[in-house]
């Protein structure tokens, strides 16, 4: 694994396991679900920006995935 893939600090490991989560419902639930859940719940902005970037790189939400 590429060392810069690895997280810094526990809150970047949180972060980056909340953006995985993300993906992961996504993935499963499909775009209407997950529409309905961002619009009920507030986000924050770099959580989003990170999940689409994620997203739009392939990660699907696999344990342990960093893009």
């Amino acid at each position: 694994m590429q060392e810069s893939l690895l997280p810094n600090s526990e809150l970047e490991f949180l972060h980056r396991s909340a953006v995985r989560q993300l993906c992961k419902w996504r993935a499963e639930k499909g775009l209407q679900w997950f529409r309905d859940f961002i619009s009920k719940h507030n986000l924050d902005e770099q959580l989003l920006a990170d999940y689409a970037d994620q997203w739009k790189k392939g990660n699907r939400g696999e344990w342990g995935m960093w893009r």
